[in-house]
């Protein structure tokens, strides 16, 4: 069911927004916007911890001073 949702959520957001011709050049080059993104979703399904990873750190650092 999640699959499922997010299928029809990038068919409404992407898709559609994609299909206005304004918008079309900027759509075009899917290399440069979809593939690095589908990438960093299978990462953080792979470690669920690389979330907020850089958040962590950012506050250790604050709090270590």
């Amino acid at each position: 069911m999640t699959i499922v949702n997010y299928v029809v959520k990038f068919f409404s957001v992407v898709v559609v927004n994609c299909l206005n011709p304004v918008n079309i050049q900027a759509c075009i080059p899917v290399h440069e916007w979809l593939l690095p993104e589908v990438k960093h979703g299978i990462e953080i399904l792979r470690n669920p911890d690389i979330i907020y990873q850089n958040e962590r750190e950012y506050l250790q650092k604050v709090v270590n001073r």
